[in-house]
């Protein structure tokens, strides 16, 4: 160990010698011994100088570098942040478009529904009126019954079902139209690319309640179309050409038109723009324009039916004397006649009444063989006529209703004994009238 240190002292004794530092000033020389271990201190003072100048230099470039990477990395952060906060913004966007669409489209499926509601409420109240109309005509024949003034019950039924059964079950052709509507209406109110199970949902709700209207829809159409067809069956069976009546109204179903429409008492009808609008299923539309012309050939069909005269004009018992055509003339027996009416004999002064509404076009004498003579126009081209009358009780121009009594029956004109002879005339041409009263014991017994 001595002898190591012995060598290091001998080579920091070559590299430090003993130096000095002469220095001059006014002549005067002076000089400044550094020794050996003056040296090595200096040189430690110094090397530690470098040192901490070295440090501080690599530290200083070093600190740059770590700032600048903390920089890079806050700016990396802070990019990730506003990334975070423009993500959070887009999906607040998305979550307010998403909510006014929902508010939008629930306002306008609600007011739809609403309307579609409104127009069904109209189509069932408008069929109510006319229903009720129907029963009270039945029920007012079925106060006077058959020509023999008796009440027949129900089930002598003197005509074929209208309608007939049906071909296709009725729960088969509702699910088929609720298939084909809930489709269509999906169709218009599905978004594509818009996915929300919420605002799904409610589609699919508004959808399958929309599916259910049309279907009631077309149940209501079924059964007015079912009314108009047994209608104008017993129309067509009294010798009235009901598609002539249709006809004559002029009934376009083309398009729904929509101003206000008058059925019997009851006004409305569906609220539906002459053109399909924009977003409404065709099959909503087209079912609104066959309902609408079925509620319109109800009504011209329904109208047509109160006017005709479907009763017997003696409300008591009576019976039939001669029918409407050819007969032997019963003043002259030796000779034949045509029978233009039909004659009901009945007690002395039996009551003769309107066989429907109407407004007498004449009342009084006629010297043509009728006697005391009433003569009523119902409209739609029904006339009805009632002679030899004992006396009369209604004046021309006066209204009269069904089974209002206009006279009494007796044995003025050419007459051979109390009776009244009944005429019914459409479009200015007789037509027999127990086909009438047969078709209103129809009615009444339906």
């Amino acid at each position: 160990m001595s002898r190591q240190t012995g060598k290091v002292m001998r080579v920091l004794g070559r590299l430090f010698r003993e130096r000095q530092i002469y220095h001059r000033s006014d002549g005067v020389v002076r000089f400044i011994k550094l020794s050996m271990r003056t040296q090595i201190a200096l040189a430690a003072v110094l090397g530690v100088a470098l040192c901490w100048v070295a440090y501080s230099s690599v530290n200083v470039v070093f600190k740059e570098q770590i700032i600048l990477a903390k920089d890079k990395e806050r700016r990396s952060m802070d990019t990730a942040y506003r990334r975070k906060l423009s993500d959070a913004q887009r999906a607040y966007d998305e979550i307010n478009t998403l909510n006014v669409i929902f508010s939008q489209e629930f306002d306008a499926a609600i007011s739809q529904l609403e309307n579609r509601h409104e127009t069904l409420r109209a189509i069932v109240n408008n069929k109510r009126t006319l229903d009720q109309e129907i029963e009270t005509l039945s029920r007012n024949l079925s106060t006077i019954g058959d020509p023999s003034g008796n009440i027949i019950p129900n089930g002598n039924r003197i005509m074929v079902d209208a309608v007939g059964r049906e071909p296709t079950p009725r729960q088969s052709r509702e699910a088929r139209i609720s298939d084909q509507a809930l489709r269509e209406v999906m169709s218009h109110e599905i978004v594509s690319g818009l996915e929300n199970t919420v605002l799904a949902d409610m589609r699919v709700q508004t959808a399958e309640l929309s599916a259910r209207q049309m279907v009631l829809m077309a149940s209501v159409e079924e059964e007015v179309r079912a009314k108009s067809a047994e209608i104008a069956r017993i129309l067509d069976y009294t010798g009235v050409d009901s598609s002539y009546i249709l006809a004559r109204a002029n009934i376009s179903g083309d398009k729904v038109q929509l101003a206000e429409v008058d059925f019997l008492n009851g006004k409305g009808g569906p609220d539906i723009s002459p053109d399909n609008p924009t977003g409404m299923p065709s099959v909503y539309y087209q079912s609104a324009n066959r309902i609408y012309q079925s509620m319109q050939e109800l009504n011209v069909l329904a109208s047509a039916l109160k006017s005709v005269p479907l009763s017997t004009p003696v409300i008591k018992p009576h019976r039939k004397t001669s029918q409407f055509g050819l007969r032997v003339d019963p003043k002259n027996r030796s000779r034949m006649q045509q029978h233009l009416g039909l004659d009901i004999a009945a007690a002395w002064r039996s009551p003769i009444v309107a066989t429907a509404p109407g407004v007498v076009i004449y009342s009084g004498n006629r010297y043509n063989g009728f006697g005391n003579y009433v003569e009523i126009d119902h409209g739609n081209g029904f006339v009805t006529r009632y002679a030899h009358m004992d006396s009369l009780k209604v004046r021309t121009g006066q209204k009269v209703g069904l089974h209002d009594v206009i006279g009494y029956l007796g044995n003025t004109g050419r007459s051979t004994g109390p009776h009244c002879h009944y005429e019914i005339l459409y479009q200015d041409k007789q037509i027999d009238p127990m086909r009438f009263i047969e078709a209103g014991r129809y009615v009444f017994e339906s």
